[in-house]
């Protein structure tokens, strides 16, 4: 390789490292201010356009790992479930042991009525990912809303096992509302770990 072919491969490399970067603040920046109840706010929205408009801009050798997975969540954040699904679905398949790619994609999944095949994906998730709380914690929410109280209750035990922060997450999480009152539910959020 010659040494001019070197520098362009170092610009490049610094200019994918630069929209990386930008494309990360926008999404973080979107996100901060934005709430389930709202939905996404104009400036969230164009944030996240930005985001995705500099992830369109990268080189295609660097199309990958981290720029899916950014491309993912700002599809995600956008309300784009399908649209992310499938980046979600390579982010697994290449990084079996990424949980923010297990968490998207069940999310995805949950938000376009697929809840059987989420709690699915939840579930491999947690074999590649095993001592994630949150990973357990959202399958618990999913096995609630299908009604397996069971394994709604095993996993939330998991969750709360791992990370104590989940337990006060169940007071205002509406996914439980259905097994609010289940003498099992209450036990495992009022139980000493």
């Amino acid at each position: 390789m010659s040494v001019s072919q070197l520098n362009i491969n170092s610009i490049e490399n610094l200019r994918d490292s630069a929209l990386l970067r930008q494309a990360t603040g926008y999404i973080e920046l979107a996100e901060f201010g934005m709430t389930t109840e709202n939905g996404v706010s104009e400036p969230a929205n164009k944030l996240l356009r930005n985001a995705i408009k500099r992830l369109d801009q990268l080189s295609s050798k660097h199309d990958s790992g981290n720029a899916i997975i950014l491309r993912a969540e700002a599809l995600r954040a956008l309300c784009h479930f399908s649209d992310a699904l499938p980046y979600y679905q390579r982010v697994v398949r290449e990084n079996p042991h990424s949980m923010a790619g297990w968490l998207g994609f069940g999310w995805c999944l949950k938000r376009l009525g697929q809840l059987p095949e989420a709690i699915d994906a939840l579930a491999d998730g947690l074999n590649y990912c095993e001592n994630e709380p949150a990973l357990a914690y959202n399958l618990s929410c999913y096995h609630s809303l299908a009604g397996n109280i069971q394994a709604a209750i095993k996993y939330l035990n998991k969750a709360i096992a791992s990370d104590d922060r989940f337990r006060s997450l169940t007071s205002c999480e509406r996914d439980f509302d259905s097994i609010r009152n289940d003498p099992r539910f209450v036990a495992v959020v009022r139980q000493p770990v």
